[in-house]
Formats: structure tokens, C-alpha cells, sequence
């Protein structure tokens, strides 16, 4: 299990973090997709996101300033990822804030 973190960039203020508990290791090939197709909504962010086997339905959590989406309803979203949201390396699934992958994106 690797943990990836994309978080996206404009002027200095994150916009958008991509969260994943799993399949960290593909986050390159997301994030380099979210930069090219740049803007993209909270919806497309995650098909781009499970397209290319970055988390699946349990794990994977994208973020936005006004939104979350996170379709698998085990979990509640800890209030983490809403209090850490402006820190672009911090991984909000756990209170260390870690991640094997993380990458940020200025657009």
C-alpha cells in the first residue's frame, strides 16, 4: 500500500489536493494529466484519477476549497484535510502528514 498526494497549484494557493491510500506509485502519470488538461473540475480529477490506478473507490479523495469527493463511505472524511488543505506536502490521511509520493503542480 502507497500512500500519493497530488496537490494542484495557482498563484501561490492550493486549489485542489488529490489524496490517495493506495497505488501512490501512479501519481506522476495523474499529475502530469491534471497539468496538461488544466482546468479540470473535481469530477474529472477523480476519473483521471482511477483511469490511470491512482486509489480506487475506498481510498481516493480529492479536495477542493468549496468541495470533497469521496465515494466510498466506509470512512468520514476526518476534518484534517480541511484544516491542512493550504499545506500542498501535507497528507492529510494521517496526523504526520506524510506520503511515498506527493507532487505539486503549479498551473
Amino acid at each position: 500500500m502507497t500512500q500519493g498526494l497530488i496537490t494542484i497549484r495557482s498563484g501561490g494557493k492550493v486549489v485542489m489536493k488529490i489524496v490517495a491510500g493506495c497505488d501512490g506509485n501512479n501519481a506522476q502519470k495523474v499529475a502530469d494529466q491534471l497539468r496538461d488538461s488544466w482546468p479540470v473540475s473535481i469530477e474529472n480529477a477523480y476519473k483521471i484519477a482511477l483511469n490511470n490506478g491512482l486509489g480506487d473507490k475506498d481510498c481516493l479523495v480529492i479536495i477542493t476549497d468549496s468541495d470533497i469527493k469521496y465515494e466510498g463511505g466506509k470512512n468520514e472524511i476526518h476534518s484534517r484535510y480541511r484544516e491542512t488543505f493550504q499545506q500542498p506536502e501535507f497528507n492529510p490521511r494521517w496526523d504526520h502528514g506524510t506520503a511515498d509520493f506527493i507532487i505539486v503542480v503549479d498551473v
